[in-house]
Parts: C-alpha cells; structure tokens; sequence
C-alpha cells in the first residue's frame, strides 16, 4: 500500500522536478519520519523548495548540489513540524477553554478566555471561520479542500492569525 501511494506521488512530480530531486524529498519525508498521509502536502512544499533551489558552488563550500539540497529540504521539514506542534498546541488550548464550565473558571482564566473572544472577534470572518474550523479538528489541507482554494491562502490567513494572537500576547 504504502509503495503504491510512493510511485504515484513519485509520478506527480515527474515532468516537474528531476527524478533524483523527488527521489531525494521521499527519502527526507521517510528519514524524518513523517506520516504518509501529511506526504502529499509536505511534497507540495518541498516542491517548491526544489524549484526555488539555486545551486551555487561558491556558497555551497565543498557540498555537492545534493548535499546543499537535502539541507534546505530538511530545514523546511522541521520547520513544518515545528509548526505543527505550536498549532496544534494552540488548538488544544482554545479547546481546553470551550470545554471548561463555569464553575471551574479562576478570576485569570476567566480574564485569558475573554481576551481570546475578543482577539477572535477582531478577526475577518472568513479568519473567524478558519479558526471555528480549526478548532474543530480540520488540517489546512481539509478547510482549503471545503472552501475550494489553494492550501497556501488558507495556511497565509492562518500565520495572519497567529501574528494576530502574538501580537496581544495570546500566543500558545
């Protein structure tokens, strides 16, 4: 199953990239660990890391062009995951508050949810939106899916948010 799913991203980017750069994003996603099903999307993006790719062997020092690639792969790997933990971190905050009753709440509690309410009504309602969707469990991929627009529009408004939670000083 999971090579049947392999050959076909491989087959997605043929024509696109070069075959030893696909090649080379698999294997990072597979060293790294990522689960096949966030490979689609995490190809997108290292996709884009390919294509943006300049090699230049005065930078580059005594690395090979693939050397120099694969570090830049990694790079946004991590940065991905990282990401992924602070949203998902945040979520689970915002969740943890729409669940707690009243009665549970201390005088600081009370005070953090409110300032959370008021950042969100601040927010657009299309940015509103992605938060309610969020909060209910949705990836980037699946509310740009629903909305039928790229997932990097819906991954702009979310870092917009976040900024947006940052700068109050709400940031999880």
């Amino acid at each position: 199953m999971e090579d049947s799913r392999i050959r076909k991203l491989y087959k997605r980017y043929l024509g696109g990239l070069e075959p030893w750069q696909i090649k080379l994003a698999i294997s990072r996603l597979q060293h790294y660990a990522v689960p096949i099903g966030a490979w689609e999307d995490a190809m997108q993006e290292l996709a884009i890391v390919v294509l943006e790719f300049e090699y230049d062997p005065a930078k580059a020092g005594k690395a090979s062009e693939r050397t120099a690639l694969c570090r830049r792969l990694d790079r946004r790997i991590k940065m991905m995951a990282r990401s992924e933990v602070r949203l998902g971190n945040f979520w689970t905050r915002l969740g943890e508050m729409a669940n707690r009753s009243r009665e549970e709440y201390t005088p600081a509690q009370a005070a953090a949810d409110g300032e959370v309410r008021d950042a969100v009504r601040e927010l657009t309602p299309e940015q509103q939106e992605i938060c309610l969707d969020l909060g209910g469990g949705l990836t980037v991929s699946q509310i740009a899916k629903a909305r039928g627009c790229d997932w990097h529009t819906v991954e702009r408004q979310v870092a917009k948010i976040r900024e947006h939670f940052e700068k109050r000083g709400l940031n999880a």
